[in-house]
């Protein structure tokens, strides 16, 4: 486990800047699109020349520039960082690591201080013979869960959490793990609250 924490964190710290996608469609279809907010994508739903999409792009990564007065910009660097990590770490069958949940989870939040496994007993039917009730059954789900540190998130983050969250000790990401696919079953607002926050009018 330990090691596997280690290359995480060297994975999303090393790599060099690529420069953002040639398009809105790269921006909507790939993994940028767990960047995207509701308007992004409305707007990138209705660009109709080439020039709208350039601008659209363009003030895309503006918007996520910590710090618009410096070369270079540290957000995207990151984010490709990790894009490269989660297509290495999360790939499912013919699904790229970073359009996967834990992908997101990676690329939104980054990798997880702290990793739990555990099991959830879960009803499951089963259809039986025609015409005869099912049969109804229970099963262990494998959960892995994602903890982060309320105190060492980023301000930013933290400001845009509800109050209860804000002053809880962990939030948490629970994926149901299965042999076809890993799904995220709780959690889902702590990546949207990741993806504002990553915006610096949203902040």
């Amino acid at each position: 486990m330990l090691p596997l924490l280690a290359w995480l964190v060297l994975a999303c710290r090393s790599g060099t800047d690529r420069p953002p996608l040639a398009g809105p469609g790269g921006l909507t279809e790939g993994p940028t699109r767990w960047l995207m907010l509701p308007d992004e994508r409305r707007r990138a739903d209705h660009l109709h020349t080439s020039r709208d999409a350039v601008d659209f792009v363009e003030s895309f990564w503006r918007r996520r520039d910590p710090d618009p007065s410096k070369p270079g910009n540290e957000f995207a660097q990151a984010f490709y960082q990790r894009v490269k990590a989660a297509d290495d770490l999360y790939g499912e069958g013919g699904l790229r690591g970073s359009l996967s949940d834990r992908g997101r989870a990676l690329i939104l939040l980054g990798p997880p201080p702290i990793l739990r496994y555990s099991q959830k007993r879960a009803p499951t039917m089963e259809p039986g013979k025609p015409g005869a009730r099912p049969a109804i059954h229970s099963r262990n789900l494998e959960l892995e869960i994602w903890a982060y540190p309320v105190k060492d998130l980023p301000a930013d983050y933290v400001r845009l959490l509800d109050e209860s969250d804000a002053h809880a000790e962990e939030i948490t990401l629970t994926f149901h793990v299965s042999a076809r696919r890993t799904e995220l079953i709780e959690g889902e607002k702590y990546l949207d609250t990741a993806a504002r926050a990553a915006v610096r009018d949203e902040k």
